[in-house]
């Protein structure tokens, strides 16, 4: 008895407390609600038609948990939904109508729609569940066939279409699930962006999928943000820097109402790219960068470019009498900061996908306590990384 009532506490132990999703509360009470808005919409919906014998099946339950719970999920897109549907009730009637044994013709039905499912890349597991419930009906007759098709059709467009409203338009979550598009390369070169190039990439998760054997309920595209999710999670954990740790913190800056011609020769004069451009509070209110300045000139050619910036800054007759005199007329006003605690992981990745040399760190009130430069973080790291393997 001891010897089964061990084996049966580290069963327990194991369902129980092993491999469990996580998720949110927010996500658990949305997935509910949208669950009851479905089932009850869809109800609805076929009460409401001018059509007698005409019922929310079973198996719509079960899809029910999938869609709301796992919408983004391979098992929960339309393509799935519709071709399991289809493929059930075509092997479900093919059985009850060709096995007269019906134990014989629910295992075999099953089976079939099993290897139907996987070979054409559209799990639904209720899929099974609608081929028991048309060998369970017993349906032989044309009228009963017919009858039995049309009802599952209209279940299965009655399911998508409130799955369609209620995740897009109520609960937020886009359904169904479009692969984002490609990060575009600020470059303009065939490189990836910097953060992906030493990623996964497709022939590594078709590599991982082939030595696990098993099927994987999850986007590709969203394994890969999970994998690089993991990865700053891990690197914060281990690095724990933060722009308190990393910042430079005699901050040359300029206000708006500074003379550019004062501005470049501070660009020059302390060899940054950036100078952070603060109100008369001292709040920031934007950046004033070389390519800024590099924006006033309309001749792009490298003779051009030099008068252009030459008679810009020195007044040389010539110049525009329009052209901007003060920073704050040439200043980049949508700027990305950090505060004392943001983790630097977070600022790798800002640097890498708006190409930012500058990150000014700033208090509650605006006010510029610091800048983060890539020298900084680069340093930094750099001496981190090697104590920690010292």
């Amino acid at each position: 008895m001891k010897f089964f009532a061990a084996v049966f506490s580290g069963l327990a132990r194991a369902w129980v407390s092993s491999g469990l999703p996580v998720m949110s509360a927010a996500q658990q009470w949305r997935s509910s609600l949208g669950a009851l808005l479905g089932v009850g919409l869809c109800g609805f919906l076929l009460h409401a038609m001018p059509l007698h014998s005409h019922w929310l099946i079973a198996p719509v339950g079960a899809s029910v948990v999938i869609l709301f719970v796992q919408p983004h999920s391979p098992v929960a897109q339309p393509r799935s939904v519709i071709s399991s549907y289809f493929f059930a009730t075509l092997v479900g009637l093919l059985c009850v109508n060709m096995i007269p044994d019906l134990v014989l013709a629910a295992a075999v039905g099953v089976a079939a729609m099993v290897w139907l499912m996987i070979r054409f890349n559209c799990v639904h597991p209720p899929g099974g569940a609608v081929v028991l419930l048309i060998v369970l009906a017993g349906a032989t007759s044309r009228s009963q066939m017919a009858e039995i098709a049309a009802l599952v059709a209209l279940n299965v467009f009655l399911l998508l279409l409130c799955t369609w409203l209620i995740n897009t338009w109520l609960l937020g979550r886009p359904y169904p699930y479009r692969v984002k598009a490609e990060e575009v390369q600020i470059h303009d070169t065939r490189d990836a962006p910097p953060a992906l190039r030493g990623g996964l990439n497709h022939a590594d998760l078709n590599s991982a999928v082939a030595a696990l054997n098993t099927f994987v309920d999850i986007q590709e595209d969203e394994l890969v943000q999970i994998y690089n999710l993991a990865v700053d999670h891990a690197f914060e954990r281990h690095i724990g820097q933060t722009c308190a740790d990393v910042m430079s913190r005699d901050v040359v800056s300029v206000k708006t109402d500074t003379n550019i011609e004062v501005a470049w020769n501070r660009l020059r004069h302390h060899k940054v790219k950036a100078l952070p451009v603060l109100d008369p509070a001292g709040r920031l209110v934007g950046i004033v960068s070389v390519a800024d300045f590099l924006r006033q000139a309309d001749d792009t050619s490298a003779a051009g470019l030099a008068l252009h910036l030459q008679g810009m800054l020195a007044r040389m007759p010539g110049a525009r009498p329009r052209a901007a005199r003060q920073v704050g007329q040439i200043m980049t006003s949508e700027v990305y900061s950090a505060r004392l605690d943001t983790p630097v992981v977070s600022l790798i990745h800002q640097m890498t996908e708006r190409n930012l040399p500058h990150i000014p760190v700033i208090d509650e009130a605006g006010k510029v306590l610091g800048v983060v430069t890539q020298t900084d973080m680069l340093v930094s790291l750099y001496k981190r990384i090697a104590l920690s393997s010292a």
